[in-house]
């Protein structure tokens, strides 16, 4: 077990314990997101339709903008974004750890108390997105040698892949590079944002140590929200219902296992 203390003097819990989780232990994660979400299924449903019309409404524009061939590499912008989205579903599962009631009194505090750093946590996920969205395209064209393909001129990623040896290596390269970095960064950090005030790079830093100590656990758990993800996404979106509240509440869980606050007196 090592210890990260927060660098500033303004946040009343300034230290954390970083205990080694077993290598199973996102599967614990997983058993209590659905148990938060039968605790409130309305209310984890109706986040988890709102994300996924989200999903929905951005590929209907991009579509509509004659942009199609953007919509394969929507799908791993999307897995950047929407950590983002659930912030609203990790502020429940803290709500219902400390026996707190309303939803929207959480959300109230939450905007209230940390929302310059919660807004520059999504500035930053947002430009990885639209530079995700950029590179894409630049492989895409530079190696295809196509601007822009019309509708039915659409492959699919694993026909692309098929194509072009070059095109699958630097895609894969690109994409392993910014997933690593964003999961690193943001796996545990929203979470700490939700859970008290503290800035956006603390709450980074903090998160990058943390998963970096306890690789085969988070390696599991990235890989595990990869997948649910892409089956979410897969069935058009409608397995992102139950997927997303699940997910974000995990996230709280695996937050509390692995930042384990000290007390006041064992920080000093």
């Amino acid at each position: 077990m090592s210890t990260y203390t927060l660098s500033t003097a303004d946040i009343p819990r300034r230290a954390y314990d970083i205990p080694r989780l077993e290598a199973t232990r996102p599967f614990q994660w997983l058993r209590q997101g659905w148990e938060d979400l039968r605790a409130a299924p309305l209310t984890g449903l109706g986040y988890g339709a709102v994300v996924a019309l989200i999903a929905w409404l951005f590929v209907l524009l991009t579509t509509a903008l004659n942009d199609f061939y953007l919509v394969p590499f929507l799908f791993g912008g999307f897995l950047v974004i929407a950590p983002l989205l659930s912030v609203g579903l990790m502020a429940w599962a803290r709500q219902r750890e400390t026996h707190r009631s309303g939803y929207a009194k959480s959300m109230r505090t939450i905007l209230s108390t940390n929302a310059s750093s919660i807004g520059l946590m999504g500035l930053f996920l947002l430009l990885v997105f639209i530079n995700w969205i950029m590179l894409s395209n630049l492989l895409f064209g530079g190696l295809f040698h196509e601007a822009l393909p019309a509708y039915g001129a659409v492959r699919p990623l694993p026909v692309m892949f098929g194509e072009s040896l070059v095109f699958t290596l630097a895609f894969g390269a690109v994409a392993f590079v910014l997933a690593l970095l964003v999961f690193r960064l943001t796996a545990l950090s929203l979470p700490m944002l939700v859970d008290q005030k503290v800035d956006a790079f603390n709450a980074g830093f903090a998160s990058w140590r943390a998963v970096g100590e306890n690789w085969p656990a988070m390696a599991l758990w990235a890989l595990i929200i990869a997948a649910l993800t892409t089956v979410g996404i897969l069935t058009w979106f409608i397995g992102l219902i139950p997927v997303v509240p699940v997910l974000a509440y995990a996230s709280w869980h695996a937050y509390r296992d692995t930042l384990v606050p000290r007390s006041s007196q064992a920080a000093k």
